[in-house]
């Protein structure tokens, strides 16, 4: 059934937009797999991940990795008290490791994500490639579709009216204050 499945999705390329929602990609798989592999799907998909099969406690300690690497990288960024320790690094993960820190060395936020999402990429499909076929591939493609829809909720125009709002919502107030306390005066 999973060869049915991975061969009736279209490929993944993390450098097009996914194709369909997770969540329809889910509910497809839904209907074909045991509720077991069904399970451990939504587990290992899920942040934090989760699940009981050896690919899931695998991605479970490069997630985990991957967020030490990005929690010492911001905090390398901030100024710091004397005494203060930054996070242990997890020891495997070499090429995740690697992947990162050539990611972290961008200037530019947006080529930093991309690239931070281009290392968890890499990671998943060297993995996949192992088994083509298996739950570990389907769970793998799932992962996939998952931080391609990370990256595809990167829009300009999104960012700017956040970012307008959220100046909005703290000057407003601070700039009707003002004004009232110049009508007083």
């Amino acid at each position: 059934m999973r060869v049915y499945l991975l061969t009736s999705f279209p490929s993944l390329s993390v450098h097009a937009p996914a194709p369909f929602p997770y969540e329809e990609f889910f509910n497809r798989c839904a209907a074909h797999l045991p509720a077991a592999d069904l399970a451990e799907l939504d587990a290992v998909c899920s942040t934090p991940p989760e699940g009981e099969s050896p690919f899931a406690q695998a991605w479970t300690d490069a997630w985990t990795a991957f967020d030490a690497i990005n929690r010492r990288e911001r905090l390398q960024r901030l100024p710091r008290e004397a005494g203060d320790a930054l996070p242990d690094l997890p020891g495997s993960h070499d090429r995740l490791r690697g992947d990162m820190q050539m990611a972290w060395q961008a200037d530019n936020p947006l080529e930093r994500e991309t690239d931070l999402i281009m290392a968890q990429w890499n990671w998943v499909e060297d993995r996949r490639r192992t088994v083509p076929y298996s739950l570990t591939d389907l769970i793998g493609y799932g992962l996939q579709l998952r931080l391609l829809e990370r990256r595809d909720g990167w829009e300009e125009s999104h960012g700017a009216s956040q970012f307008s709002e959220h100046t909005h919502s703290f000057l407003d107030p601070l700039i009707e204050q003002l004004r009232t306390r110049d009508l007083t005066a």
